[in-house]
């Protein structure tokens, strides 16, 4: 298993500090390697030439990166994310430039997890039985030091990469190649933080 790309360049995490950036990155992550065309469908109607731009901004951070051994020709440009995965923690951006990318970057993160989640709750009854009984809920109030709940933290994202490598597909695949294997990408989010009762 390899560790992440730790983010602590401002100007990096910026590529997802703009809400569409971040769309794109999820549905690069859920379609697969795709074109610009592809990923404006999914995107209501988008303008092609803003979603071209949002990808090389993305692209120039390192986020995605070009696939050119799926393009029918010259003209066909199609992207994917990388392997690699990558971590960034507000505590690394101190400066107050830093710190608003940041907070920035984190709040459509949060609005885009539980934007997901509402809509599997909303369209829950589209999959199987089989699905609906894997899914999951779970919370926790446990006591803990911070040292202790960064440890909790380590651990439970060592956890995570491993099934994420069990489900790792061939990045040259397209999406209309996929394998029938019976997988399907499963979102998995979690917030470990201090509450005051």
């Amino acid at each position: 298993m390899t560790q992440p790309r730790r983010i602590t360049d401002p100007e990096v995490l910026k590529g997802l500090s703009h809400p569409l950036r971040q769309r794109l990155f999820r549905l690069l992550t859920q379609l697969g390697p795709s074109t610009t065309t592809i990923l404006a469908a999914h995107l209501d109607g988008a303008d092609p030439g803003q979603v071209s731009y949002h990808l090389r901004e993305l692209g120039k951070r390192g986020f995605i990166e070009e696939a050119p051994e799926l393009a029918r020709d010259r003209r066909e440009r199609w992207w994917r994310v990388p392997q690699e995965s990558f971590s960034w923690s507000e505590a690394d951006f101190r400066t107050p430039e830093g710190k608003a990318v940041a907070d920035t970057a984190f709040a459509q993160t949060v609005q885009d997890q539980f934007e997901r989640l509402e809509a599997y709750v909303t369209r829950k009854a589209e999959w199987s039985p089989e699905w609906q009984g894997a899914a999951t809920t779970t919370n926790s109030h446990l006591r803990l030091t911070p040292e202790e709940l960064r440890g909790l933290s380590e651990e439970l994202n060592v956890v995570m990469r491993k099934w994420a490598e069990v489900g790792r597909r061939d990045p040259s695949i397209r999406p209309d190649e996929q394998p029938a294997d019976g997988r399907e990408r499963v979102f998995l989010f979690l917030h470990a933080f201090p509450e005051k009762a």
